[in-house]
């Protein structure tokens, strides 16, 4: 690509961007909007070059920005040439620990057409420090880098950023976007928390907003799957993997209508890992589990605790056995073992304990218990966590928000952005009105498996900021390798699910619609058991269910109230044989069917969770005991209720 490159000599306080005059126009009115920039005032900051670049293939000729804010905070701007600015600014995020300069608005948001092609300025920064995305020593005595990296780079690019463009062009951007996934999609929700007036749109998908809690779900898997600290004899292998993905889909593919190898919604998938087959004298082989393998397994869909309780949430079914699923982000993989890991859970997982954490690059994963976890971490999950659902700021100056996750994701787990949305939903009723989330079945972390990954998101939030028309049905594809779409469905509003006519062709998304959460009728069960709890406390309630008898045991939740829980059976000889729903209904004055909504059901003798009670009602459990012994239910619960 030819280029004509300039370096640009600059002071610590102030900037010179003269040497931009060879990116602009040859106009009069462009070389004097770069000659004025010499006496730009703007925080502490110098750029490194500035170079125009000609047009190639369907780049259009632009300006490219190097430069470096404070001493480490490094990024790059690219903005089109005068004429064919769309008047908009469009930065995008970074991937993992960050550590070189990245914008995902040039790569994964790309589908549509890149940010030049469409006519937007754009930026991506480093975070302020280099080094591997699933590295994190630079950290270590840091606090500055920490912070940097947490929320303040991102901020401060996107002031340097449209400083730059208002002088540039002359004038500022009419409207400005972020788009990011995985860690860029931490950094949206972080901007729409504790940056509110940075930009007009948002996009956050598959979101790394809960530090703390993602990653003691990525140690818990480890200690599991890696018990002995020995990373060359993993508890769970290939073989297994293909076995737990393949009966999953054998169990539920077809639940939705179509046999794709993807579930619409995992969590109305009723296998439980306790169907698998089992080795003989636990000995591992193809074709079965072994005790270790399948307590490792259950680990990954329960997720981390702490003393007892629930801290964040576990994995969905999906993605068991597809490439980039569980075997490069869970287990092992040779790809991942050449960048020094044996999977990218590990990489994240103990390089934050240890770097942010603790401060201590011999931390060992296997000793820690997590009864303290809470406290450890307490001082990352101020930096790093945007788990705030007060967007009242943003929504007061009419930013909208889009959240998107693949329900294949084994990087960062689907139900953890529901819960985020569900208790934004909560907190603010208005929510819906800028604030959408959108689930796609069959996607791995960001792209990639076998369902349809590319949907043009930035299309949709610019819609959705200037004209008022919210998402209501977008459109995802699924490409071949020659860019074309081989797959095409919708993708809805959740709890909408995109739902087959039975009749047309599967791979058209006109053969779907986007269908509302359906309620049905559920009598009581024979015996119901209430417990009289404070409004809020974490205890233990022991439920016996008698044999060949089902039972509820429910609590009165308000809208927006959360619950942690965690049970396990005692005394029953076949798992298979305990039925368990977790559901809530509207509170009724008799004991006729009331509306029902499911969230959870399945078979086995443990589960646990954590619910934000989306209506007034009651919510709880529904166990049906079909063996010939009585069998006791020990439930764990922290949160907020009462006992009617």
């Amino acid at each position: 690509m030819p280029k004509t490159k300039r370096t640009l000599l600059t002071l610590i306080t102030a900037i010179s961007l003269a040497g931009l005059a060879a990116c602009a126009t040859s106009t009069t009115a462009s070389a004097d909007a770069c000659a004025d920039l010499v006496s730009l005032e703007l925080i502490d900051m110098r750029i490194g070059d500035a170079e125009s670049v000609e047009a190639s293939g369907d780049l259009p000729a632009h300006c490219r920005v190097a430069g470096v804010i404070e001493t480490e905070i490094r990024f790059e701007l690219l903005l089109p040439e005068p004429d064919d600015w769309n008047g908009r600014f469009l930065m995008g995020g970074g991937g993992g620990f960050v550590g070189s300069v990245q914008n995902q608005a040039l790569t994964l948001y790309a589908h549509g057409g890149g940010p030049l092609q469409r006519g937007y300025a754009t930026v991506g920064t480093d975070t302020g420090h280099t080094g591997g995305g699933i590295e994190a020593s630079w950290a270590l005595d840091h606090p500055e880098r920490q912070e940097n990296f947490g929320h303040r780079a991102v901020h401060l690019t996107t002031e340097a950023a449209k400083s730059i463009i208002g002088h540039y062009y002359d004038r500022g951007p009419d409207y400005s976007y972020f788009v990011g996934c995985s860690r860029g999609g931490g950094q949206a929700m972080m901007e729409s928390q504790r940056y509110p007036d940075d930009f007009d749109g948002i996009v956050a998908g598959a979101p790394a907003y809960h530090w703390t809690g993602i990653t003691a779900g990525f140690v818990q898997n480890q200690q599991a799957i890696y018990p002995s600290g020995d990373l060359d004899a993993p508890v769970l292998t290939a073989d297994t993997l293909e076995l737990l993905g393949s009966s999953i889909l054998a169990a539920c593919d077809d639940d939705d209508g179509v046999v794709d190898g993807a579930m619409t919604d995992p969590r109305r998938c009723e296998f439980t890992p306790a169907n698998l087959p089992r080795c003989s004298e636990e000995v591992a082989a193809a074709g079965c589990v072994t005790a270790a393998q399948l307590a490792a397994i259950e680990r990954v869909y329960e997720g981390p605790t702490s003393k007892g309780v629930s801290i964040y949430s576990g994995f969905n079914y999906g993605g068991e056995n597809d490439p980039g699923g569980w075997d490069a982000w869970v287990v092992a993989s040779e790809a991942r073992r050449a960048t020094g890991v044996p999977n990218a859970q590990y990489g994240f997982g103990t390089e934050l304990f240890k770097y942010f954490v603790f401060g201590d690059p011999e931390w060992d994963y296997t000793a820690y218990d997590f009864s303290t976890w809470a406290e450890d971490t307490g001082p990352t999950a101020a930096i790093l966590n945007a788990t705030s659902a007060d967007l009242s700021a943003f929504r007061d100056r009419d930013g909208k928000i889009i959240y998107w996750t693949g329900w294949s994701d084994l990087a960062l787990t689907p139900e953890g952005t529901i819960d985020y949305y569900e208790q934004l939903q909560a907190a603010d009723s208005s929510a819906s009105d800028y604030a959408r989330l959108y689930m796609l079945p069959g996607v791995l972390h960001c792209a990639g498996g076998p369902g349809p990954d590319r949907v043009d998101w930035v299309e949709a939030i610019r819609a959705w900021v200037e004209e008022g028309r919210a998402p209501e049905r977008l459109v995802a594809s699924k490409l071949d390798a020659e860019g074309k779409a081989m797959l095409t469905r919708p993708v809805c509003p959740y709890p909408q699910v995109a739902e087959y006519d039975g009749n047309g062709d599967v791979n058209d998304e006109q053969s779907f619609r986007c269908a509302p959460v359906e309620w049905i009728d559920m009598p009581l069960a024979d015996h119901v058991y209430f417990e009289t709890r404070p409004a809020y406390r974490a205890d233990q309630v022991e439920i016996p269910v008698p044999a060949n008898s089902d039972l509820e045991y429910m609590l009165d939740m308000k809208q927006g109230h959360s619950v942690s829980y965690e049970w396990r059976s005692t005394d029953i000889s076949n798992p298979e044989l305990l039925l368990a729903e977790f559901h809530g209904h509207t509170v009724r004055d008799s004991e006729e069917p009331g509306n029902v909504m499911f969230f959870k059901q399945g078979r086995g003798e443990t589960s646990n969770g954590y619910l934000v009670a989306p209506f007034d009602g009651l919510h709880g459990w529904y166990f049906s005991n079909e063996t010939d012994g009585d069998i006791n239910i020990t439930l764990s619960l922290s949160g907020f209720y009462t006992i009617p």
